[in-house]
């Protein structure tokens, strides 16, 4: 059933019986596969976002593609850091070296 104001119309479903269960498999189903299209969506802008920082490795470290990937896994279980996230601050700062220690003046 379509209902109208003067805004906007919006659609509300109709009643349903709970003894539809091939609607609710059906709907069950659905949410399911909206899920999977959200997580690899996800997956394949992280997958993006670490070819970029192995790339910034190949060229700074003059490296091959599998000895960048090999360098920025191993950096990511000595940090205990996911990959993504580390190749998040490669891309943003170039480098996987540590920050420098600001000294006793930048602690508080």
């Amino acid at each position: 059933m379509i209902t109208s104001s003067s805004a906007q119309a919006s659609v509300v479903p109709a009643p349903r019986s709970d003894a539809d269960p091939e609607l609710d498999e059906l709907q069950a189903r659905l949410r399911a596969a909206e899920e999977r299209v959200a997580n690899l969506e996800r997956a394949l802008l992280s997958n993006r976002r670490i070819g970029v920082a192995v790339g910034i490795l190949m060229c700074s470290r003059r490296l091959t593609d599998e000895q960048a990937i090999t360098a920025l896994v191993a950096e990511s279980q000595r940090r205990n850091r996911k990959v993504r996230e580390l190749a998040e601050t490669l891309i943003l700062t170039g480098t996987l070296d540590d920050p420098p220690d600001p000294g006793p003046r930048g602690r508080r």
